[in-house]
Order: structure tokens, then sequence, then C-alpha cells
């Protein structure tokens, strides 16, 4: 048991199902939502009480001494100590010359097209067209269609009737 501080730690140790529903009330009324965790109640009879009644769903428990995360280090990352870095030249020839440039794809392009192998370019939007075209006829060919009758049921006979009514029954 822990020492009496005011405060008691109570964990959900046990699901409370299959178990009365009075029984998840009043683990509910704790304050516990879900299982295996733990909440710091005061030290109050009411609170020893409840404890009791669900003594096999619930435990106390001894309070943390530290969270589990006051153990792992704290790592800083330092800058080297090496030779201050030089700035590097900045180069702006480069970029007129790169505008100036035609891209890879233009000059491949105008490769194929100086050749007279290059392959002719599809319509834009002929997909789309095909597509909407094809789904409206469908539904157009729905619509017109006449649904199916059912057929009028046959009369049974006699056999086949007290066959049917004797079954389930005797």
């Amino acid at each position: 048991m822990p020492e009496k501080t005011g405060t008691i730690h109570i964990k959900w140790v046990r699901s409370g199902i299959g178990f009365p529903r009075q029984q998840r009330k009043v683990v509910e009324s704790m304050g516990l939502r879900r299982l295996n965790q733990v909440v710091e109640r005061p030290d109050t009879a009411n609170i020893r009480g409840m404890v009791a009644k669900v003594a096999h769903l619930v435990e106390v428990v001894e309070p943390l001494a530290s969270p589990a995360w006051a153990g792992v280090p704290e790592y800083n990352i330092a800058p080297a100590e090496n030779a201050p870095r030089k700035a590097r030249p900045v180069e702006k020839a480069a970029p007129k010359a790169a505008a100036e440039a035609p891209a890879a794809s233009e000059v491949v392009v105008a490769a194929a097209a100086e050749s007279g192998t290059a392959a002719p370019r599809k319509k834009a939007g002929t997909a789309k067209s095909r597509s909407s075209e094809s789904s409206k006829k469908e539904v157009a060919a729905a619509a017109e269609k006449p649904k199916p009758r059912r057929k009028a049921a046959e009369p049974k006979s006699a056999a086949q009737e007290d066959s049917k009514s004797k079954k389930g029954k005797k």
C-alpha cells in the first residue's frame, strides 16, 4: 500500500466486460477511461469504498518517483570547432547561360521534327469526349429498356403443399 500522502493512484487492470453494469459505472466514475490508465484521486473513505467494490478490476499502485522520460539523457549538438567556413563565390554567369540555352526536351523535339520521325500528337480532349459519350449512351439505353416482368406463380400440387406445411410442426 502506498504511504498516506493525501492521494492514491488507481490503475484499471481488468476489463469490465462480463461484469455487472454497476461495476463498470463505478470504474468510470473514478475517472478511468482506458485499460491500464492510472489516475490520482484523494485518499478518502468514498474513494477507498469505490476501490473496494471493484477491487477485481482496479488496483492501487505506487506513484512513480520520476517520469520515465527523465532518465533519458539530453543530447546537444554543437558545431564543429574547425576553421571558420569561407564564403563561396557566387557565379553570376551561369544563370544567364542556362536561360539562353534550350532545354533538353526542346532539343529532342526539334531533332525529331527535323528527321520526320516524330509521332503525331494526340488531340486534346478526345479521351474525355469518348468516355462521356459512351456513359451517356449507356444511361440512355438503360432508361429505354423495359424491366422484365416476373412470371406468375404456378399452382402447387397437393403433395408439395402438404410437405411444406408439415415441416417444423410436431
